[in-house]
């Protein structure tokens, strides 16, 4: 399967070198080009470096590049995957706390269970799906608008 997949905040080490393992260890997504983006370029630059030596030491069938630029990045993807902070991670995570009580909600925290509170979302006109991203990231890149 060649697919393109951009991950989003990749110069972040827990989230750029998680998600490029999780990626690499699948024989599902072998052959795809993974797409590293993030705004910081020196962070973004030691997560490539890394991944793709990882990937020339072990002989892997995927290839990767990275970019700090979000259209060159967007362009082709076939999946986005994002994790980014936007803001004081203790004040948002104080309201993602808070809010859903002020409701009645008891279960607040859980990986699939509990409220998600909406940001921003975009989405992929051609493809009919929704991809997550968040509302400062400002316009879209070619091929995804904001849903109506």
């Amino acid at each position: 399967m060649h697919q393109r997949i951009v991950l989003i905040g990749a110069g972040s080490a827990q989230f750029g070198y998680g998600t490029i393992g999780d990626i690499l260890q699948s024989k599902v997504l072998e052959g795809s080009h993974i797409v590293l983006h993030d705004i910081n370029p020196d962070t973004l630059a030691v997560v490539e470096k890394t991944g793709q030596d990882f990937i020339q030491e072990h002989n892997l069938p995927y290839t990767l590049s990275a970019t700090t630029d979000r259209e060159q990045a967007f362009q082709g993807a076939d999946h986005l995957i994002i994790s980014i902070e936007v803001g004081n991670r203790f004040e948002l995570w104080e309201q993602d706390w808070n809010i859903p009580l002020q409701y009645g909600v008891q279960q607040v925290y859980g990986e699939i269970e509990g409220i998600s509170i909406d940001y921003g979302v975009m989405e992929k006109k051609e493809a009919g799906g929704i991809e997550v991203i968040p509302a400062s990231a400002g316009e879209a890149a070619p091929g995804w608008a904001r849903p109506s």
